[in-house]
């Protein structure tokens, strides 16, 4: 049999590895022709020519007869570009003496202003020409590299398929491919070589043209130097910036999109709605608009806060119970029973899914049996007080006192919540590293005290994160209510009720013309559990270690 289950194991390693090989196969393809599609609709290969072009006028002007050099990496763009600047900025200050002189030559020889003027066009012209030759040299060689950088990654591809071991053909592929790119770059240094032979410069035949075309070569030699390594430096921080910024966009886009529809537009909508009064949400006709006046319909309601005359309970209390009992209390065991499956070796997955198990089983479901646990006649709880001779009495049905009902909902509340809490704890728990239990353990230190001293300040933040969380869950209590006690949330002919806020709220959306009592009453309830956790973040700051 253990042959049997290692054989299996094999088995199915060898078919995870099969799929994972052809993923990676598959996501490798469609990222080469992405990328190649990519490059052709964003004009990569004229982005990098007109780059090649412009270092390519660099050499020129410094007389650089070897076009295989890299100026951004052969030639010091600091020093370059401080001696450009210098003799733009002598350039500028000597231009005011060389306006007179072409002012004063239009005056006295026309003929000879004329010619200046045209030699400026003339060399302007020669450096377009030679700019736009070079750039179709360089767009033509930046499509052969990527065609030949495409078809090496084919072969690889190929190959990888057919071979689990390639190392060394992919060494002579990328050889053969480095080798036809280096020929292909030196085809092209050659043929801008002669595009700079073919349209020499102009000879400048007094200093006035010799100052005026060293003018039009600066100009032209300042915006073809690449850029300065501080300024790519920023530029690089820039678009790693941006890369990351659209990567968390577009990984948050549909939690954004969740957020906006189911908890954005919401605290919007009601925002609107509790400034309306007399609102028919059918129509959508309102009589006029109140500040306070749906809040303080909500705030005296007898129902709400305090018992009115009739009502022996109200939606508040009731709420206000089950936060202070069911959280601590719920808190408190699923710690407990964290901390003992931590320590229970054998078996110890079997039970943490049979703890797990109230947290994925319907709540009306669950509250159904709760319900039939406790009824009066032949209820599981009763039945067990009678072992001792106790008359449990009636807990959910017709007849049974606020407390004992109360009781039933506190106690459904807290099983139901304990399941969360216990892997979320247990999780915590294992990931304390176990060289502080061994060093308690050799200093003889009881459990307890491990207890409080290791394991509760080092899962502090998660404790913190359990309370906030269970404090939110509580004050949103509604499906446990229904679940036992029905719509009218009590037990039959009861003079009381267990409704909690949320409970009071959906009860609004009932009756019509009542949205706006219902936005107001909402707004109440996210207020005070806006205060109550800004109230527990505050009391973390000395208690919670991080």
């Amino acid at each position: 049999m253990k042959r049997f289950f290692s054989n299996l194991g094999t088995f199915f390693s060898k078919i995870t590895w099969f799929l994972r090989r052809k993923y990676n196969q598959l996501k490798s393809v469609v990222t080469s022709y992405l990328g190649q599609a990519f490059s052709v609709v964003t004009k990569k290969d004229l982005r990098r020519a007109k780059k090649v072009i412009q270092q390519d006028y660099i050499k020129d002007f410094y007389d650089i007869k070897d076009y295989n050099i890299d100026i951004r990496f052969d030639l010091n763009l600091d020093e370059k570009r401080l001696e450009i600047d210098s003799e733009r900025e002598q350039i500028k200050s000597d231009s005011k003496a060389t306006n007179e002189q072409l002012l004063t030559l239009k005056e006295t020889d026309l003929k000879a202003f004329e010619a200046i003027e045209e030699l400026q066009k003339k060399e302007n012209t020669r450096l377009n020409v030679i700019f736009e030759e070079r750039l179709i040299l360089a767009v033509e060689l930046e499509k052969k590299i990527r065609n030949i950088e495409f078809e090496k990654e084919k072969q690889i591809r190929k190959i990888s398929v057919d071979k689990n071991v390639y190392e060394d053909e992919i060494e002579v592929i990328a050889t053969e491919s480095s080798k036809k790119i280096d020929a292909l770059r030196r085809e092209y240094y050659q043929a801008s070589k002669e595009s700079a032979l073919n349209n020499k410069p102009f000879e400048a035949q007094t200093d006035l043209t010799k100052f005026l075309l060293r003018g039009i070569r600066v100009e032209k030699a300042k915006k073809c130097l690449p850029e300065s390594r501080r300024s790519r430096e920023i530029k690089d921080k820039a678009r790693q910036i941006a890369k990351n910024t659209l990567q968390a966009l577009l990984y948050l886009t549909p939690v954004l999109i969740f957020l906006s529809i189911f908890t954005f537009y919401p605290i919007i909508n009601a925002l609107r709605l509790v400034v309306y009064e007399n609102y028919d949400d059918r129509t959508g006709i309102y009589s006029g608009f109140t500040l306070f006046g749906n809040f303080k319909k909500v705030l005296t309601d007898a129902n709400f806060i305090v018992p009115g005359k009739y009502v022996k309970s109200s939606a508040m209390i009731n709420t206000l119970l089950i936060v202070g009992i069911t959280v601590p209390v719920t808190i408190a065991i699923s710690l407990l029973i964290s901390v003992f499956l931590n320590s229970i070796k054998p078996l110890s997955n079997l039970f943490q899914t049979v703890f797990f198990l109230p947290y994925i089983t319907n709540t009306i479901a669950v509250g159904l049996i709760f319900a039939y646990m406790f009824q009066t006649d032949g209820g599981l709880f009763n039945r067990f007080l009678e072992i001792f001779n106790i008359d449990g009495g009636r807990w959910v049905q017709h007849g049974a006192p606020y407390w004992k009902a109360m009781f039933v909902l506190m106690l459904f509340a807290t099983w139901n919540g304990l399941a969360f809490k216990i892997m979320v704890f247990l999780s915590a728990i294992q990931g304390i590293d176990k060289q502080y239990y061994q060093a308690a353990s050799i200093d003889a230190t009881p459990r307890f005290k491990q207890f409080r001293r290791i394991t509760a300040p080092l899962i502090s933040p998660t404790i913190l994160y359990i309370v906030i969380t269970s404090v939110i869950g509580a004050f949103k209590t509604y499906s446990s209510v229904i679940a036992i006690f029905g719509n009218r949330g009590r037990p039959p002919g009861a003079d009381y009720h267990l409704k909690t806020i949320v409970f009071y709220i959906y009860d609004y959306f009932d009756h019509s013309g009542k949205m706006p009592e219902a936005a107001a009453a909402s707004i109440v309830l996210f207020g005070i559990i806006l205060v109550m956790t800004l109230f527990q973040m505050q009391v973390s700051k000395k208690r919670v270690h991080y």
